[in-house]
């Protein structure tokens, strides 16, 4: 259910560590253009491949991000708590959703439309700061998560007793991360 009363989100927003630095205008000017969703345990928040329009704030809460591969089981890719950002690359890459959003737990979610963001960037205002700057410490983390992730999956140790073909093909992943790692 989305709630659209500005005291009812300014007085959630006042709550939010990331949205301290904003002045009580900034702050209202924040809570006149989002909005705020109560997810019941289990609700979707949005779904794979749907249109990315939003960028979204979890005040409570968490959220279990999944993608379903072709014909296979759903696969648990990551969750969101309460104090992160959700959503981030719609307002970077107008791309379709990677992943599902589904509560894991109930929660509460603050909706902020591409478009509103767009403003908030194009005015140079204090709301677009706070939000990339958290937006970039997030993606950073990801990043470096992912790198640590995969770094382990390619960096076998070749010497163990594998078949030739295998082994070549961990020798061939090695080279493909190394590659990557060095920025090439």
């Amino acid at each position: 259910m989305r709630i659209q009363s500005d005291g009812a989100i300014l007085s959630v927003l006042k709550t939010v560590p990331l949205f301290e630095p904003l002045s009580p205008d900034d702050l209202n000017t924040l809570a006149s253009l989002a909005t705020m969703s109560e997810l019941a345990d289990g609700e979707l928040l949005f779904s794979e491949g749907a249109e990315a329009n939003e960028l979204l704030f979890v005040i409570s809460g968490s959220i279990r991000l999944t993608c379903q591969p072709g014909d296979g089981p759903e696969i648990v890719v990551g969750y969101v708590q309460a104090g992160d950002i959700l959503g981030e690359m719609s307002v970077i890459d107008p791309a379709p959703r990677s992943a599902s959003a589904r509560s894991a737990e109930g929660a509460v979610v603050l909706h902020l439309s591409r478009e509103h963001f767009d403003t908030f960037i194009g005015e140079g205002h204090p709301v677009a700061r706070v939000m990339l700057i958290a937006i970039r410490q997030m993606m950073t983390q990801r990043i470096r998560t992912l790198n640590q992730r995969i770094g382990a999956l390619f960096l076998i140790d070749a010497e163990q007793e594998v078949g030739g073909e295998l082994q070549s093909m961990v020798v061939r992943l090695r080279s493909i991360w190394s590659a990557v790692r060095a920025g090439g």
